[in-house]
């Protein structure tokens, strides 16, 4: 789940723009959720629909160019308690393992998180995953699936 912020944002926008309430529409599509050093964080997969809703101006040209070289996830939570955090993330396909870099927007580095610090940064893959195909993101104890819908695939190219 995005944090409770982002959701709260986007649903009384939606009831002022329609256009919000797709937007909350289409991240339920690309977002997974798990516990990643015992800490809640949403992995939104992201393209050219969901960079719009999270990056403007040169960020968003910054990032899709991220996403034109391999697939990219948006990750954002809150600290449950005071942790250490991982970044050390890879996605598996198909038996083969995908390692990526890491871009830090806030807390998305190895080392003391405390209780209450929101975590966000961008995860890059070396290379595009098959997004009609199941992948998981594994890394920090924990793992999330992604098996997009086929309303998620025609809402994006790979």
């Amino acid at each position: 789940m995005i944090s409770f912020v982002v959701l709260t944002s986007l649903f009384v926008a939606s009831i002022i723009d329609p256009s919000v309430a797709q937007d909350k529409g289409l991240l339920r599509e690309f977002t997974r959720t798990g516990y990643f050093s015992g800490t809640k964080l949403s992995f939104v997969l992201l393209n050219e629909k969901t960079i719009d809703i999270f990056f403007k101006g040169s960020s968003k040209d910054t990032v899709q160019a991220k996403v034109d070289v391999g697939t990219c996830f948006y990750i954002a939570g809150t600290a449950d308690k005071n942790m250490k955090m991982s970044t050390d993330f890879v996605v598996e396909q198909d038996g083969e393992k995908i390692t990526g870099t890491v871009m830090n927007l806030g807390n998305f580095v190895d080392g003391s998180v405390a209780k209450g610090e929101k975590i966000s940064g961008i995860l890059q893959l070396q290379k595009k995953v098959r997004l009609n195909s199941l992948f998981t993101v594994r890394g920090a104890g924990g793992l999330v699936d992604f098996r997009l819908s086929n309303i998620a695939l025609m809402n994006v190219s790979n």
